[in-house]
């Protein structure tokens, strides 16, 4: 079973794979991401995935070193080129039995 840390290292390596499918398969089958709106269950939080690469266009996603605080994983993140250049945020992820079984994001100004 992976350690928080791993599991949330293994989807940020997935985001940039560009691959929804991909990006989701670190999320447990009941999880919840919670953005503007909350995404339930895997296939929805793929579907959300699904809109990333055309949202980002060009640019890229810059991640942080994830980090432990008060018993999530915290990862501060920037877009780098493409329509959402200069959007940035941290994502807080719950972790239970190797899986993300939340995801909440906080956005530092306007939305991508």
């Amino acid at each position: 079973m992976r350690d928080p840390l791993s599991a949330v290292q293994d989807h940020l390596n997935a985001v940039h794979t560009g691959d929804p499918e991909a990006m989701a398969a670190d999320y447990a089958d009941d999880a919840v991401l919670v953005r503007d709106m909350a995404f339930q269950g895997r296939d929805a939080i793929a579907g959300y995935f699904a809109s990333v690469p055309d949202r980002l266009g060009d640019g890229r996603v810059d991640f942080a070193e994830p980090r432990l605080e008060d018993g999530l994983v915290a990862v501060a993140w920037k877009l780098v080129g493409g329509p959402g250049d200069g959007a940035s945020g941290t994502d807080r992820f719950e972790v239970a039995s190797g899986m993300i079984v939340r995801q909440t994001v906080t956005l530092d100004g306007g939305d991508f």
